[in-house]
This record gives structure tokens, sequence and C-alpha cells, in this order.
């Protein structure tokens, strides 16, 4: 009896440092695009301008950062867009376009699945952006 406990015990060790272990590897992307419209976030407005898009893949949240004229803003990661479709190296942010208001609405970084941020129902056009990628 005395076995199988230890056996539990280091077997339940071993499952929370593997959990751990992939928490302390999991690391932040980084997007950094220079938009040059001005666009909306659920009911915000952004101004063109640099913008910095920090993906926190372990909490699951976006936080979306401007210059001194732009609000920040923290959204939740309710849905990943299917498989990706950016390569090593390409990074980019779709705005979905209705007439000349835009709407930030999907993030790709490289070899992961998107972030599905915002769906415009209706006939509307995608602007893509390519960005400048990093991590932290």
């Amino acid at each position: 009896m005395t076995t199988i406990r230890r056996t539990l015990a280091l077997g339940i060790a071993a499952l929370s440092l593997l959990g751990v272990a992939s928490l302390a590897f999991a690391q932040d992307d980084i997007l950094e695009a220079n938009v040059p419209f001005p666009f909306h976030i659920n009911s915000m407005t952004f101004p063109a301008g640099q913008y910095e898009m920090r993906i926190d893949w372990a909490d699951r949240r976006v936080t979306v950062i401007g210059g001194q004229h732009a609000p920040a803003i923290e959204l939740f990661v309710t849905t990943l867009a299917p498989s990706p479709h950016t390569t090593a190296t390409d990074a980019h942010v779709v705005f979905d376009k209705v007439g000349t208001t835009y709407t930030l609405s999907e993030l790709w970084a490289p070899n992961v699945d998107g972030i599905l941020l915002h769906a415009i129902e209706g006939k509307h056009e995608h602007e893509v952006l390519h960005v400048h990628h990093g991590r932290d």
C-alpha cells in the first residue's frame, strides 16, 4: 500500500511540474503595427498611429497599446481562428472595413492559430497589415 501511495504522489508531482514548465515556456507574442487609419475596438475609437498588440496566451488576453493620444484596451480571447495561415516569419493584423469604418478583427502571429476578436456580419472588406513580430 505504501508503494502505491508513493507512486501516486510521484505521478501527481510530475504532472504538476509539467504544468508549471509549460506555463514558464509560454511566451507572449507582440505585434507592432503602424495603422494608417482610425479604427474601432468594441465601442472605442482609436486614431491612426503606432500600436503594440500583446497576445498573452497563458491568460488568453490581448492588450492593445497605442501612443499618447490613443487609449489602451484589454480584450479576452474567446475565439481562435482555425489553423495557422501564417509562415514562420509572417505576422499580420486584419481589419474589417465597411465604407470608411475599420474594425480590428483578427491577429495572426507566426506559426500559431489566429485570434478572432470581432466579426462583421454582412458585406465587408478585409484590410490586411503585415506587421513586425516579437516575443516577450
